[in-house]
């Protein structure tokens, strides 16, 4: 099987398979964001090494999935894949809030309103702005340290920056196939969208502004997992960051009023909220390309 035969292997498997394990959620109308969706998501996560795996013995490909750890000699990428996510995320967020100061809610009166909905009569106390401010960095700096959320994202790293990009690296070079692979990323996700992840509520457009922001989303988080990988030689940095990603993104919603724009933010997943990894990629794909090191090395 050649280059272009297990590139579109991959996607075929792997499409194929998100679409047979959310194919409950359509057939029993779950509800967005409920136990179904949330468990289907958990296993989703897996799907890019499962078909990776697949694909790898349909080839017989005996080639590396990067996944020497290589910290000696990548500890410039692992230090961006720790703090960066956790700085940038909250960056974002107080950007959302200088624009959109009533959408800030120290009262978190979003996050009591959660609660009573999931049958938790619990009382939420009001925060300060500095309250705040001090738990936004002290989220940020212990992100790096949830290890539950670096195993979850292995399975997506390993099979889109493991094994699909230096095959499109191969056909297409750094920048676009950094580009591409974000595209494609993204685009798994569209079912989950459809269920509230990451994009939950009424928004105007939905789902399908949700499914092209989580395309931006993806293909903006996607250059920066594919430029630690590429400089690292190693897998291990994206699935830090890409776990720390995850470990802050909902935390914004914590001070938060009900009537936020969820395309705009105050998560990641907004374009202002994202804001920070907008800048952070372009900088990146400026480098991409301009080093002699590649990961097929």
């Amino acid at each position: 099987m050649g280059r272009r035969g297990k590139i579109l292997a991959f996607l075929g498997v792997e499409y194929a398979l998100v679409m047979i394990f959310t194919l409950p959620l359509f057939l029993l109308d779950a509800e967005p964001l409920g136990p179904l969706m949330m468990g289907i998501s958990v296993a989703f996560m897996f799907l890019p090494a499962v078909s990776a795996l697949i694909v790898r013995a349909l080839a017989r490909e005996k080639s590396g999935l990067y996944l020497r750890p290589n910290i000696r000699g990548a500890k410039k990428q692992y230090l961006m894949a720790a703090f960066l996510p956790g700085a940038l995320a909250l960056a974002g967020a107080a950007l959302y809030f200088v624009l959109f100061p009533g959408d800030l809610d120290l009262s978190m009166g979003y996050m009591s309103g959660v609660l009573e909905l999931s049958g938790v009569k619990a009382g939420v106390p009001e925060v300060t702005l500095p309250q705040a401010i001090g738990g936004g960095i002290l989220l940020a700096a212990i992100a790096p340290l949830v290890a539950v959320n670096h195993i979850a994202a292995f399975g997506e790293e390993v099979g889109w920056r493991g094994f699909l990009l230096p095959l499109l690296i191969e056909g297409l070079g750094e920048r676009r196939a950094v580009f591409v692979n974000g595209v494609l990323w993204g685009i798994a996700h569209a079912p989950l969208v459809c269920f509230g992840l990451n994009y939950t509520g009424e928004y105007p457009g939905a789902p399908w502004s949700g499914i092209l922001m989580m395309v931006v989303f993806a293909t903006v988080l996607g250059i920066f997992m594919s430029y630690l990988t590429l400089r690292s030689g190693s897998i291990w940095p994206a699935c830090i960051a890409h776990g720390a990603v995850n470990a802050v993104r909902e935390a914004p919603l914590l001070i938060c009023g009900a009537g936020y724009n969820v395309l705009l933010g105050p998560k990641p997943s907004g374009i202002i909220g994202m804001a920070g990894f907008i800048i952070l990629g372009a900088a990146l794909m400026l480098r991409l390309g301009t080093s002699e090191k590649r990961l097929w090395d």
